[in-house]
């Protein structure tokens, strides 16, 4: 397993399917910065966040299996009518995101072009309204299934 082909191929992937003028969000980038950091003109914003890596095997010998977690942090543009609910804009950024992440073959496991055996939204998404005032932050947790 070669680590950095992976996770560039899945920013490919973000950055095809969801960088405007294709996709919904302003700025798409592989490095994490703080809501405050982010200009109104960069928001939406979604950032691919490397977590964690599990290597397992289940006899010694045979090749690892890997387990790759990496986390995509999600920045509304925040709506400047205080009517609206900040979690509106965010419920079309993540559904969007989750088409992304989805292959492109429906039934099919996402293998980022062959690259891994699958590649999904996996756990728990935190939500949080009110960043910033109507800014709303969503952290989505992918799982990337990989062996050598």
């Amino acid at each position: 397993m070669t680590r950095e082909p992976i996770y560039s191929a899945l920013f490919a992937t973000f950055q095809a399917a969801l960088l405007a003028p294709a996709g919904p969000f302003q700025t798409v980038s592989r490095r994490w910065q703080d809501p405050a950091q982010i200009s109104p003109a960069d928001r939406p914003a979604l950032f691919q966040v490397q977590k964690e890596e599990l290597a397992s095997t289940s006899v010694n010998g045979l090749p690892l299996n890997w387990k790759l977690s990496l986390d995509l942090v999600l920045y509304s543009a925040g709506a400047s009518d205080s009517s609206t609910a900040p979690s509106t804009e965010l419920n079309l950024l993540l559904d969007a995101v989750e088409a992304a992440v989805r292959s492109a073959t429906p039934g099919l496991a996402q293998s980022l072009g062959g690259r891994v055996t699958d590649c999904r939204i996996e756990g728990k998404i935190e939500i949080v309204e009110n960043v910033q005032g109507a800014v709303a932050l969503a952290v989505v947790p992918v799982e990337i299934l990989a062996a050598e």
